[in-house]
Order: C-alpha cells, then structure tokens, then sequence
C-alpha cells in the first residue's frame, strides 16, 4: 500500500489525464480525425494505469463516509465506465455522425463523473457544479 502523499500524486495525475481526455472529446466534437481517434485510445491507455495504479493505492488515508460505500470504489466504477466509452468511440472511427455525437456525450458525461466521484473522495459534503456542464 501507498501513503498519502500517494494518493495527491495519483489524483494530480489523474486531474490531467481528466483535463485532456475532455480537450480531446472536444476537439474530436469538432473534427473527427485519425488523430482524435488516436488520442480517445492514448486517453483510454491513460486511464487504464491510473484505474490500475487506483487499486494500489492505501484506501485507510480517506477519511471514511458514514452510512456509505468506499468512495474510492466509487470513483473507480466512474473511471471504469470512462475506459469502456473511449474504448467503444476508438473502436468505432467510421461511426455515422449521430452515432459519433452519442458516443462523445456518453465519453463527456462519464469524464464529468469521474471529475464528480473524485471530488467527492477529496470533499464528501461538496459537489461540483461541472458534473452538471456540458461539452461548451
């Protein structure tokens, strides 16, 4: 198991990831090019360590919820269903372009969860309001 300081290192990392993955949904939005689609599978390859590394990690260090589940659970559920959607989009590069518009809202809506689930391992009694904002 890993210390806290871990754990900030692991959620910086995370936070980066997070942050390109969603610069890339939008530019993808944009321009459906070999490049986006390449850069939902490096996203997606990211992720995958980071979900990796997520079960390494010491869970004693986050201060526990009362009446809840392991929020690092949590967060990881969200992390899981971020890979499974940028997986299905990097599979899918001659999608019509409704199609590719949903896959795009499913990758940005579970990106907006993980973002949601990691705040709220940090801070359990605040929610943020990017869970709510959309792709603009």
């Amino acid at each position: 198991m890993q210390s806290s300081l871990s754990w900030i290192e692991w959620l910086d990392r995370l936070d980066r990831v997070l942050k390109g993955a969603r610069e890339d949904v939008r530019a993808l939005a944009a321009d459906a090019s070999p490049e986006g689609l390449a850069a939902m599978e490096r996203c997606k390859r990211q992720l995958s360590a980071l979900t990796n590394d997520l079960q390494l990690l010491d869970r004693s260090v986050i201060s526990p919820r009362s009446g809840n589940t392991d929020r690092a659970s949590n967060l990881q559920r969200a992390l899981d269903t971020t890979v499974f959607h940028l997986g299905t989009a990097a599979a899918a590069p001659a999608a019509p372009h409704g199609t590719r518009e949903r896959l795009l809202t499913a990758i940005d809506s579970a990106l907006r969860d993980s973002y949601y689930e990691a705040a709220m391992l940090l801070e359990p009694r605040r929610a943020l309001p990017e869970k709510r904002a959309g792709l603009s």
